[in-house]
């Protein structure tokens, strides 16, 4: 093979594509190029050959004998070589990383981090789904999950965070703040979301306080206050001075290290929930897994 020259793989194509399309302008447009560059394609493999393919008449073009006979394991060639092109390519460049996790994970602490991760790791193509449910992730090819759980569900998960639940408001609210009954000072926010991450004021309220509650504290509206669509809307009206935000400390860490909201109450709850990374025995072989593993863990800084 080292001593001899075949034709182009471009030609090999182009006999194909006539071959699907019966004609050679069809087949131009199908390969995004001229007929002129089809029918020279097609003339050079019929001169290496020394036969021809194709006859052209007016019900369009039919193959000859020796295309006939050639077709079928031509196509089963040429397909085979494109797949072994297609998988080195997707290997070396199109790693990709399909990444589960729930919608204020995503908005409140990846979704400003993740550039960095993909910058750093060009070759892996990152997808996101923002999701509460729990993901099959084998069936599902999901590459890791970041979910809120009271314990890890499978060996190999990785504890992410140590939340505790506290209240917070803008700057300005809390200089304005009475010393005492101050939680009456202001509505309380809500999202609807809320459920899934169990940020309950009447909850939050009673583990601290317990259902007995003083004779103020009993005309607090835990349920009063304005609900938005999400914990984003949540958070941006929270920072624009108009009520009191229940969170967990991983969803505004960077606004309370910018100074954009501040704790409200020296009270907080630790989590019963925290984030966990999770992944199956079959992903962690995955280098793109291997590596966003230990980009999230080495980003979040947390050790049990």
């Amino acid at each position: 093979m080292e001593n001899r020259s075949y034709p182009s793989l471009q030609c090999l194509l182009a006999v194909l594509a006539v071959h699907r399309q019966r004609s050679f302008t069809r087949a131009a447009m199908e390969l995004g190029l001229t007929q002129t560059a089809i029918s020279h394609q097609i003339a050079q493999l019929e001169r290496w050959l020394g036969c021809t393919l194709f006859l052209r008449g007016r019900a369009g073009v039919e193959l000859t004998g020796e295309a006939m006979a050639m077709i079928p394991k031509l196509t089963e060639a040429v397909e085979g070589l494109l797949r072994v092109l297609d998988e080195a390519r997707s290997a070396e460049r199109g790693r990709k990383l399909r990444v589960s996790t729930t919608s204020e994970f995503a908005t409140q602490w990846l979704q400003k981090r993740l550039p960095g991760f993909c910058s750093a790791n060009p070759s892996i193509d990152v997808s996101v789904t923002i999701e509460y449910r729990r993901a099959q992730l084998d069936a599902e090819n999901v590459g890791v999950a970041i979910w809120l759980m009271g314990a890890p569900p499978r060996d190999g998960a990785i504890q992410l965070t140590d939340d505790h639940e506290l209240v917070v408001c803008s700057p300005s609210l809390l200089a304005k703040l009475p010393t005492t009954d101050a939680m009456l000072e202001a509505p309380l926010l809500r999202y609807e979301g809320a459920r899934h991450t169990v940020l309950d004021w009447e909850r939050w309220h009673g583990q601290l306080y317990g259902r007995t509650a003083g004779r103020g504290e009993r005309s607090i509206g835990f349920d009063g206050g304005p609900c938005f669509p999400t914990f984003t809307d949540m958070i941006a009206a929270c920072e624009a001075s108009e009520g009191f935000a229940l969170v967990r400390t991983s969803l505004v860490a960077d606004r309370l290290a910018a100074g954009k909201l501040v704790q409200a109450f020296v009270e907080t709850v630790r989590s019963d929930l925290q984030y966990y990374l999770v992944s199956t025995e079959a992903q962690r072989r995955r280098a793109e897994v291997v590596a966003f593993r230990a980009w999230l863990v080495q980003a979040m800084g947390f050790v049990e």
